[in-house]
């Protein structure tokens, strides 16, 4: 079908703009009627063609959202009526109540609930499996009720290694705000209090023309340093940071382990959530592995779905891939046999999450002493320079 672009105008007066896709433009025009937009220009988009979003949808957003529509849903509500209600619900940043509205528009065109998520480019490809299955099934309330569980544990999880790397980010914060002090205004106060002809070390003088530098310069630098900091927030936000936090990971091995073993968990919780949903195991293993955000797992994940379409086991085929521990192999090889493959992979969920925090507090403890030793260390360098120079100075005197 093609694609409309549309200029509406809603009951408060605020002016939209949005694309829809209908069968005609009349069509178009009658869906934005019956949502109560009063429409003032709609044209046909040649060669249109949606693009996944810069930024990735909030995690906590997508876990209640499924929350809310699982609850309408069960209580009788139509799935139109409910994407309408949530559509307006204040607790939803202004840009995801946009993408419900582009959801809502897209059921009412006749598209199935997965097809109008899939369409919007926001959502990953788990949630939208699962809500095939859901509707195929005829249990879309549970299957999102599930979603929402899957989404609230991920969530529950990056929340307690951000609440663990606090303290020490602090830390650092504290260690650079302390460091600046010194080089910046307690070492330039000691030298003109002992003249400029002193005999300078090369850590003081160049500390001395940093100084001298940011002094002459600080508005463009202050720019400078905040325009950094927006730009890495920007790309840390987006979908490329997964690439970028992957590789920077791989510089420190504790880091390394923490990010395999949240590799495993998010691919086993979201294997068994796949699997009890309905979704066919080789389409569940290949969302499982991207979703891991492990690319270990996605590179092997076509060469264990063409196994298992060969006929070979579960157990077999995670146990050949080479990048799976002997206890998810065995435990799914027992999943197997008891008919119970997703109950196992929530157990190894669960088990792999109580690792990942282990791993965080162990980190924490590492990185702490770390911190404090570095700041320590670069502290009494500095020290032991101011010393020397004043040793140098009082032996010129004395000469």
């Amino acid at each position: 079908m093609p694609f409309y672009k549309y200029v509406a105008v809603e009951g408060s007066g605020r002016k939209i703009r949005g694309v829809i896709e209908a069968e005609n433009k009349v069509k178009a025009i009658s869906v934005l009627a019956e949502r109560g937009l009063m429409v003032v220009r709609v044209e046909e988009q040649k060669n249109f063609k949606r693009r996944s979003p810069f930024f990735q949808v909030s995690i906590n957003e997508i876990a209640t959202f499924c929350r809310q529509l699982s609850i309408m849903i069960s209580a009788g509500i139509r799935i139109k009526e409910a994407l309408n209600i949530l559509a307006r619900q204040e607790v939803f940043s202004r840009r995801f109540r946009k993408i419900i509205t582009e959801i809502l528009v897209n059921v009412e065109t006749g598209d199935t609930l997965a097809d109008a998520f899939r369409k919007t480019g926001a959502f990953d490809n788990v949630l939208i499996s699962m809500l095939e299955a859901g509707e195929e099934g005829g249990v879309l309330d549970r299957t999102l009720r599930k979603a929402a569980e899957f989404y609230e544990s991920v969530k529950r999880l990056q929340d307690e290694v951000k609440s663990a790397m606090a303290y020490p980010l602090f830390v650092l914060f504290f260690a650079v705000v302390i460091v600046l002090v010194i080089s910046f205004y307690i070492l330039p106060s000691l030298v003109r209090a002992f003249g400029t002809s002193i005999p300078l070390s090369p850590t003081i003088q160049a500390l001395l023309k940093a100084n001298k530098f940011l002094s002459k310069n600080w508005p463009w630098f202050s720019v400078l340093v905040v325009g950094v900091v927006v730009i890495l927030f920007i790309i840390m936000r987006s979908r490329y940071g997964v690439y970028i936090k992957e590789y920077l990971s791989f510089l420190f091995p504790p880091v390394r382990n923490l990010r395999r073993n949240m590799g495993l968990e998010r691919f086993a919780r979201t294997l068994g959530i796949l699997i009890s949903s309905g979704v066919r195991i080789t389409d569940a293993i290949k969302m499982a592995a991207h979703a891991s955000d492990s690319p270990s797992i996605v590179r092997k994940s076509d060469e264990m779905v063409q196994k298992i379409s060969e006929g070979k086991t579960l157990r077999d085929t995670f146990a050949e891939s080479g990048v799976f521990p002997q206890l998810i192999y065995e435990m799914i090889g027992t999943g197997e046999e008891t008919g119970k493959v997703d109950e196992v992979m929530e157990r190894v969920a669960d088990f792999y999450e109580d690792i990942v925090r282990n791993s965080v507090k162990r980190l924490v403890s590492l990185v702490e002493p770390l911190l404090i030793a570095g700041v320590g260390g670069f502290v009494a360098f500095l020290a032991y320079s101011i010393y020397t120079t004043v040793f140098q100075l009082q032996r010129s005197i004395g000469g």
